[in-house]
């Protein structure tokens, strides 16, 4: 199957190029505003974007299958990418309050809060039997029109910042990561990352990669079911 990833990895390659030079910022978030927008479904384009593709069909069924040789359903793909997205947007970015909060996780009908790194495939199915699909999509929408007001404020002074302490030790007191290995690692490579590391990891890199996973897990589906 085709990889959306080869068509994405130029755009990435440029990103990093921008964002390395204090004169080419500006230009830098435009390109990262763009290509945040394709993981999103946020305003409609004259062709969808590749996250708009996904959603094209996409039915509750299909977002809670998980084959026998998947670790992931697309449920848990796009729980995981938000979540992750929301917490270094807000937390570690803007220093800001997180999207998510009781309303959403009442919505969403689930009462984690975590990024499900240490998930076991016994929770992943769990996860899929509670999840309510419809908010949980609305709630990645929330998330995206909030992260993009994020970048549109970001000033070059910012680009060589990483998070602080305060920050960091917020991520562990809003339950985002767990005391867990499989989850804990990820404190320590956001705690490395510029304010220009973490757009290019994992706000637009780290998506594009989970939604192709999630168009393969949906065609799998459809050749099996349809």
């Amino acid at each position: 199957m085709y990889s959306v990833t080869k068509e994405w990895n130029p755009n990435q390659k440029k990103l990093s190029q921008l964002l390395a030079k204090q004169e080419t910022f500006d230009q830098a978030i435009q390109l990262c505003l763009q290509m945040h927008n394709s993981v999103h479904d946020l305003k409609k384009e004259i062709s969808p974007t590749v996250y708009q593709s996904l959603l094209e069909g996409l039915t509750p069924a299909i977002m809670k299958y998980r084959p026998n040789n998947s670790f992931s359903s697309i449920a848990w793909s796009i729980w995981h990418i938000t979540r992750i997205e929301d917490a270094v947007s807000n937390i570690l970015i803007a220093d800001s309050e997180q999207i998510l909060n009781k309303e959403w996780l009442e919505k969403i009908n689930i009462n984690i809060t975590d990024t499900g790194n240490a998930f076991t495939e016994n929770d992943v199915d769990i996860f899929d039997e509670m999840i309510n699909t419809k908010e949980l999509l609305k709630y990645r929408k929330a998330v995206g029109e909030n992260t993009q007001k994020i970048l549109q404020k970001l000033k070059v002074t910012e680009r060589k910042r990483k998070p602080s302490k305060e920050q960091l030790d917020r991520i562990i007191q809003e339950k985002v990561l767990l005391q867990e290995k499989d989850s804990i690692w990820l404190l320590d490579f956001w705690a490395n990352k510029t304010v220009s590391g973490l757009l290019t990891m994992p706000i637009t890199r780290h998506q594009i990669v989970h939604i192709n996973d999630c168009l393969k897990l949906k065609d799998k589906y459809k050749r099996k079911y349809v």
